[in-house]
């Protein structure tokens, strides 16, 4: 038996789809099972990563699992590592964490992934992590605003940068679940380097119509965050790091294409996938 956390996310989704398509016995931990809304033959437990309880229950019968936190990353951390400490069957984990954990920027984002990390392979030693840069599907922050204005207004600037495509994220926990994975570092980038203003001109092409692009400056950005979660110090610091040109995920990687043996999605084939979001 395998378990899914974060199984109706971005990538959790993916992992999920991948995993029934070969035929794994499959649970998926959801804070809403009533809402799960994933293929027939998954079993649906009711909870989350920072309810130790919960995961424990999970964890009846698993011998893998692919852990998603989100929000408090931390908090969940711990959480899900009591749980796996305790669990009898659990020998590999893959964990979803993210590119900031190598950003030479310190920032909350970065110190919390680097934290969680640390805390869930001290749990379950033979942890596989993920660590992807923007996904493909960030563009849909801007979705409303280009249907409404024919405008998108960046907050995180327009520094170059190698966006991957989530079900690419998701193809390669499928394949780091297997033990021989554990304890290697993934580090996932898309195949081409891409400004957000050309990501949006992209948008445009398939729109059939030119769209205006406008970067937030830094304190705006940061007043945005601030309003959102009432902390204006880590705003700041995490505005501070998006914006820096020195973000890890400004040069393509090859990690893709090596695990999965294709080339990553290039941001146009997401783009023309999921078009009709932006009409």
């Amino acid at each position: 038996m395998l378990l899914v956390t974060g199984a109706t996310g971005k990538v959790g989704r993916h992992v999920v789809r991948g995993l029934v398509g070969q035929g794994v016995p499959l649970r998926a931990l959801s804070r809403r099972p009533d809402r799960a809304r994933l293929p027939a033959g998954v079993e649906v437990a009711a909870g989350s990563p920072e309810d130790t309880a919960s995961v424990a229950a999970a964890l009846a019968d698993v011998d893998r699992a692919f852990v998603v936190l989100v929000g408090d990353v931390e908090a969940q951390a711990r959480g899900f590592a009591a749980a796996a400490r305790s669990a009898t069957g659990l020998r590999h984990v893959v964990l979803l964490s993210s590119s900031a954990a190598c950003h030479p920027v310190p920032h909350r984002i970065r110190d919390e992934h680097i934290a969680a990390e640390g805390i869930i392979r001290a749990a379950v030693p033979s942890t596989a992590v993920l660590r992807p840069g923007p996904f493909h599907s960030n563009s849909l922050w801007w979705a409303g605003q280009i249907k409404e204005t024919g405008r998108a207004r960046c907050l995180v600037g327009d520094n170059p940068g190698a966006p991957v495509d989530p079900a690419d994220v998701a193809a390669v926990g499928v394949a780091a679940l297997s033990p021989e994975h554990g304890g290697r570092v993934h580090e996932l980038t898309g195949p081409e380097v891409l400004t957000s203003g050309k990501q949006v001109a992209m948008l445009g092409g398939l729109l059939g119509r030119p769209l205006d692009f406008e970067v937030a400056t830094e304190e705006e950005a940061v007043a945005t965050f601030t309003a959102i979660t009432g902390d204006r110090p880590t705003a700041e610091g995490n505005v501070r790091a998006l914006h820096s040109p020195e973000v890890p995920w400004n040069r393509v990687l090859p990690t893709v294409a090596e695990v999965l043996g294709r080339p990553a999605r290039p941001y146009l084939s997401w783009a023309t996938e999921h078009i009709g979001a932006f009409r």
